[in-house]
């Protein structure tokens, strides 16, 4: 192919060509006009990196690796940094056998500074990543310092990318493995970060960046998921940040993007739903986005939108790439909503410069700080001390009508800045102790029937605002009195039910009720079984075999739609549950009713819960309820008793799409990576005896799970034959069955979301056992929303 040496030239034919760019640092044919405001042969340096030198040269301060010249450079000052120039070249940067960085920089103000103004001509690279070279994450260039900064280079973790190198193909980068796995190209924590004219690439975790503030000027930055960070506070601007596979969540926060373009074809997510973006939102300013479409569009928060958080990320004058304005959605998974955001007032805007955001730490005097090198244009034009964030110093509070007043508090940042804050609502619901001053008492006046949500307005002395949202009850009167019962019924249509009467005054009953089995009718060696959620009492419990010979005791709290809880009230049922009261072997628990708590005991037709478990919601979720493990955890289901073919049937909502876990893990029982979950079936938890399907992420592929069969015997797992699959089956919603017949164990799964399935069989030792249950080791959780358990042919094995 012919080569062209007018960068200028090719462009201009590529563009009347229609060519896209390639992804990696957009990239043409080895040409690119970078950065023209940069001449080689005017900059300065210390200490010289050059890769063609027959060996190092300490007393003139050459070296042929960038290791040796940070080894020997000094740390540098504010007013004197340490410049380490760098010749083109590409530079390997071999990191430890097992873990950490390839490079670590912890001297103040060290400068790595390429001598060229075409950053792909420098570079700076490994290729490990986790459970690819590396125990951990491959770590490139991990820096916690004062006064960094890289100019005029590319930082590439090649570990699941190539790279071609401009001009000389021999020093072409190849990829470790196709399998895109963690693998950062740099982690940044310190203070007075700059970074100009600079590439960072990778596809899983590319940049960690965790800076007090930061610039980055011309960048671009590529990656597929969590490639971003933040820090405190970050400015870029004039910035590329690309996902690579047409999709992705960046977890960015604390950032304000000037004049940056953002490239994905099948939508981006910039949070994810458990991100702490509340606290330190970004900014997107006359940025250019993806086109919105059914399939691609743009999101604020990846998974479940929480409503109303607490700070808004902001925008202004946002374009999408076919010039029309951006749309960004809360999130994509729920119906359309635009409430995470707002757009800037033009009088708020001239406070996001990056001389009056960066010249001061957070929450610290000025130390006037000034990477844009712009201090004498925003000076001129008194934009050097504006308010650009309202911070909440305590908790947005929930108040009743007719109860004590709240206090909101909150602090204008700068601190340099003008502090006044003036308070505001256009409710009627709430009263305002004052209008100016650092905290106001909010106090309820709501003579509704309904609580309602109400937004107090902080607005500083430029106009900028946040809300708070207070929570505003009606005034509440006493609890609703019992004028009947409450009494258990008998048994009846495999269900028990409680009777009583409440004086509501035509309010909705929302008692607390909880069920309990005892061994008396004194109630006895009490366990708790079913509670209600929602508001909803729980007047109808279904019966299943572990309740076989107790007693039934009911507690009730009386409450309405405007009370409290009153005090508990009790009552046992007359009669021991027998087994003609239970008309279904089937075991399906409603977990809007389920009891998390860690109990270990094993009891027959009961469940037992070790680690923790919470009942979460959700409208995907069956009868809105789900369980969710967030330690190392195990639900298990006793059956005692000869239990011949059986079923178990799953759904689950899974936090990692695909890959399920957060990490690669293995099957093993113990030792290092043991990160793998089992779903069990013919089991007998307490003996820890019988057969799972073990699922766990692996490092041959990004999007899918290993499964396989397995015998547990004593509690450790064997496989039960050599048959592994390699599925993505696992993404919201997973629908799976395993099933027993004979001595036939049978698994399949398929989900909501694609035409991924699974389907394993083996050849089992018939047991006794029909328990059954679950084993999640921790992370990045799922939640099981349904856990049915059947058997179809009762009776003892053949």
């Amino acid at each position: 192919m012919k080569s062209f040496k007018s960068p200028l030239l090719l462009l201009i034919i590529l563009s009347l060509c229609g060519r896209r760019a390639p992804a990696q640092d957009n990239v043409r044919d080895g040409s690119e006009p970078i950065m023209r405001s940069i001449d080689p042969a005017r900059l300065t340096y210390d200490y010289l990196v050059d890769g063609d030198l027959p060996q190092d040269d300490s007393a003139a301060r050459k070296f042929k690796t960038l290791q040796a010249a940070y080894e020997a450079a000094p740390a540098g000052t504010e007013t004197k940094p340490m410049v380490i120039g760098i010749k083109p070249n590409v530079y390997q940067l071999p990191g430890p056998a097992t873990r950490g960085p390839s490079l670590s920089i912890r001297k103040n103000y060290i400068t790595l500074l390429g001598l060229t103004n075409n950053r792909r001509a420098v570079v700076l690279a490994d290729n490990r990543g986790l459970m690819q070279g590396s125990e951990d994450d491959g770590y490139l260039i991990d820096i916690n310092a004062t006064g960094f900064t890289a100019k005029n280079l590319t930082i590439i973790n090649y570990c699941n990318t190539d790279y071609e190198y401009p001009g000389d193909p021999s020093k072409n980068l190849t990829k470790r493995s196709d399998v895109i796995t963690q693998a950062v190209a740099l982690q940044a924590a310190g203070d007075k970060h700059c970074y100009e004219n600079v590439a960072l690439l990778s596809r899983l975790d590319t940049m960690f960046l965790r800076t007090t503030r930061s610039y980055f000027k011309n960048v671009y930055i590529e990656g597929t998921d969590d490639w971003m960070g933040g820090g405190q506070l970050s400015v870029w601007e004039d910035c590329t940040l690309v996902f690579l596979t047409g999709s992705g969540v960046m977890s960015a926060s604390g950032i304000v993007f000037f004049n940056c373009a953002f490239e994905a074809t099948r939508g981006m997510r910039f949070y994810k739903a458990e991100f702490r973006s509340a606290e330190r939102p970004n900014v997107l300013i006359n940025c250019a986005l993806p086109v919105d479409s059914p399939q691609a569009h743009v999101a604020w928060v990846r998974g479940i939108a929480k409503p109303r958080p607490s700070q808004l990320s902001l925008t202004y004058h946002n374009k999408d790439a076919a010039g029309h304005p951006a749309v960004i959605y809360d999130s994509t998974v729920e119906a359309p909503a635009f409430t995470y955001s707002r757009e800037l007032s033009d009088q708020e805007r001239p406070a996001f410069n990056p001389w009056n955001l960066l010249r001061a730490a957070p929450n610290t005097p000025a130390d006037d700080w000034d990477p844009a090198d712009v201090r004498g244009k925003y000076e001129a034009a008194g934009q050097g001390d504006l308010p650009f964030r309202i911070a909440w110093t305590n908790d947005t509070p929930s108040i009743r009508t007719g109860g004590p007043g709240a206090t909101i508090s909150a602090r204008v940042m700068p601190m340099r800045a003008d502090p006044t804050i003036t308070w505001s609502t256009k409710s009627d619901l709430v009263s305002l102790s004052r209008t100016t001053g650092s905290n106001v008492v909010v106090t309820g006046r709501n003579t509704t029937s309904q609580a309602e949500w109400v937004a107090v307005n902080a607005t500083a002395s430029n106009g900028f605002y946040v809300a708070a949202n207070v929570y505003v009850e009606p005034k509440y009167s006493d609890p609703p009195a019992v004028t009947a019962g409450p009494t258990v019924n008998s048994p009846a249509d495999g269900v028990a039910t409680v009777n009583y009467t409440l004086d509501l005054g035509g309010k909705q009953d929302q008692s607390i009720i909880s069920w309990f089995i005892c061994d008396t009718a004194a109630g006895t060696n009490s366990r708790k079984i079913a509670v209600s959620r929602g508001d909803q009492p729980l007047k109808t419990l279904p019966l299943t075999p572990g309740y076989i010979g107790k007693y039934l005791k009911v507690t009730i709290q009386p409450k309405h739609s405007l009370s409290d809880a009153g005090a508990e009230i009790q009552t046992i049922g007359a009669k021991r549950v027998t087994p003609t009261d239970i008309r279904s072997t089937t075991v399906s628990p409603n977990f809007r009713n389920f009891v998390p708590e860690t109990n270990a005991v094993y009891v027959s037709g009961l469940w037992t819960v070790l680690g923790t478990w919470a009942v979460v919601s959700g409208d995907d979720y069956v009868n809105g309820y789900g369980i969710r493990p967030s330690t190392p955890a195990w639900l298990l289901y006793q059956q005692d008793g000869d239990c011949g073919d059986m079923q178990v049937d799953l759904m689950m909502a899974s936090e990692k799409g695909g890959q399920g876990f957060s990490v690669p893990g293995s099957p093993a029982d113990s030792g290092p990576r043991n990160l793998h979950a089992d779903m069990y079936i013919k089991y007998d938890p307490r003996t820890k005896n019988g057969y799972a399907l073990r699922m766990w992420r692996t490092t041959r592929s990004a999007s899918k799970c290993m499964f396989q069969l397995y015998k547990i015997e004593n509690g450790a797992g064997s496989p039960l034959n050599d048959r592994q699959v390699l599925s993505g089956a696992f993404k919201t919603t997973i629908h799976m069955t395993l099933k027993v017949i004979g001595t036939t164990l049978t698994v399949t799964a398929s989900n909501d979301v694609d035409d991924e399935t699974l389907a394993l069989d083996g050849t089992i030792a018939p047991n006794h056992f029909g328990g059954a249950g679950v084993y999640w080791p921790g992370g990045s959780s799922t939640i099981y929303s349904r856990f049915e358990i059947s058997y179809p042919v009762a009776g003892p094995v053949k």
